[in-house]
């Protein structure tokens, strides 16, 4: 299966009207994305998206995502390795810092991305 059903499938995302919604237990359906960009956007583009995180942020990464390494959590196991369409964790090879996608969100002044980023690089 294409990663980017992969994606859409551990999302629970539906497919109604030429777009991908989420549709959650007591919320409102919420619309991520329409099928030109599913179409059109890579793996990172997506699983930006539906993590709500800003292009600056998807340029970033798409330009440096060789230097990490997609991770999920378990609670008795600890962070292992997945494909990217799988992660919900970034580890900077370089620096050992792992990136919560939660917490990309709660970067929203572009200055503070951007000392994120001279940061990480530093260890490169």
């Amino acid at each position: 299966m294409d990663d980017k059903y992969l994606l859409v499938e551990k999302y629970k995302l539906k497919h109604e009207n030429n777009a991908w919604y989420s549709e959650r237990e007591n919320s409102h359906k919420h619309l991520i994305f329409k099928d030109p960009f599913f179409e059109r956007t890579d793996i990172i583009g997506l699983l930006f998206r539906i993590n709500k995180l800003c292009m600056a942020k998807v340029k970033y990464f798409r330009a440096n995502i060789d230097k990490y390494e997609p991770l999920r959590y378990h609670y008795k196991d600890g962070f292992f390795d997945v494909p990217l369409w799988d992660a919900d964790f970034l580890k900077h090879s370089a620096s050992g810092y792992i990136l919560d996608f939660r917490y990309l969100q709660t970067i929203t002044v572009y200055d503070d991305f951007l000392a994120l980023c001279k940061e990480l690089e530093s260890f490169e």
